[in-house]
């Protein structure tokens, strides 16, 4: 059996990603995230291509803190754009490598073609491959708008 840290992406990722246009508002990314039980959606164009993420401390601080109306602020304005994404055949470590170097928590999972197929979190990998811990949480940076492969 293979070691956890070496598992793909494809094989824990959740593939049911809840996403958001990026017209809708705040208000109702907020109620997705609550009903689903997430921490973020992934925004996507009418094509399914992804634009943007949302997390609840983008919430906090783009919006909350601000003083701003989540029932009038649309999601477009509080993304953050083009998200750092990973492939679906990278490994847990290369996933826990990148959300250090990068600062992140949540991570898009695309295909060959780019396109979205699933999402996987800093809970995912600690919950599968605990080693990974250190590496995820210990030994901070930060960015974005980059791909693994």
């Amino acid at each position: 059996m293979s070691q956890p840290e070496s598992l793909r992406i494809s094989d824990i990722m959740t593939t049911n990603v809840i996403t958001a246009r990026p017209d809708e508002t705040i208000v109702d990314v907020a109620r997705k995230m609550a009903e689903n039980r997430i921490g973020c959606v992934v925004v996507v164009d009418e094509k399914g291509t992804i634009i943007g993420i949302v997390t609840e401390g983008d919430i906090v601080r783009r919006v909350v803190a601000r003083g701003l109306d989540p029932s009038e602020t649309i999601v477009e304005t509080v993304m953050t754009r083009n998200p750092v994404t990973i492939f679906e055949d990278a490994t847990l470590a290369a996933a826990a490598e990148l959300m250090r170097q990068k600062g992140i928590g949540h991570l898009p999972v695309v295909n060959e073609r780019g396109k979205l197929v699933g999402i996987i979190t800093r809970s995912d990998i600690v919950r599968i491959a605990p080693s990974l811990i250190e590496v995820i949480y210990f030994r901070g940076s930060g960015g974005e708008g980059e791909r693994v492969e």
